[in-house]
């Protein structure tokens, strides 16, 4: 089983997304449109990868950028959800079930994200990307190999949700 060294506990998941509800972020683009169901990790890293180029000279090879390495569907997820920033380790990269404390959506969604700067740089992806990794994350950000599952303290809201909030 894959680990790594830096997961955190189940209660750990928990209290982040309790803790992290009042995020620094701002300047934050609203997101309107119709959420996406059942989105999984395959298919955000497929929108990442074809339309922001995300591991184009970025995230991948020997010394990705910010030490996430996007390069792999099935290792990247691993490289996010549950994680710390490499920029700040008190920052989350995904918690589950709560985009707007999640590191990866402030970074492609706000202009001021909670560490660094608003990612691509010199860019910004679609919104339509955006929406995506917010559906994902809220979703509870699952896609992993179900033989090396992530540990999660996630319950699902609302599956008739139909507008992001």
């Amino acid at each position: 089983m894959m680990m790594l060294a830096r997961r955190p506990s189940h209660l750990l998941i928990g209290l982040l997304m309790t803790a992290m509800d009042a995020f620094a972020a701002n300047n934050c683009t609203p997101l309107p449109g119709t959420v996406s169901t059942n989105v999984r990790w395959p298919q955000v890293w497929q929108q990442l990868n074809t339309t922001a180029n995300c591991t184009d000279n970025c995230h991948s090879g020997s010394s990705p950028t910010a030490g996430l390495d996007l390069s792999s569907p099935t290792i990247s997820i691993y490289f996010l959800v549950g994680q710390f920033s490499n920029q700040l380790s008190t920052v989350p990269m995904v918690v589950p079930g709560n985009a707007r404390a999640s590191l990866l959506f402030q970074k492609i969604n706000c202009g001021t994200p909670d560490v660094g700067n608003r990612m691509p740089p010199g860019g910004q992806v679609s919104l339509e990307l955006q929406a995506l990794i917010y559906d994902w994350i809220e979703q509870g950000a699952y896609g992993e190999n179900p033989e090396e599952p992530i540990a999660r303290d996630f319950i699902f809201r609302d599956g008739a949700e139909s507008q992001r909030r």
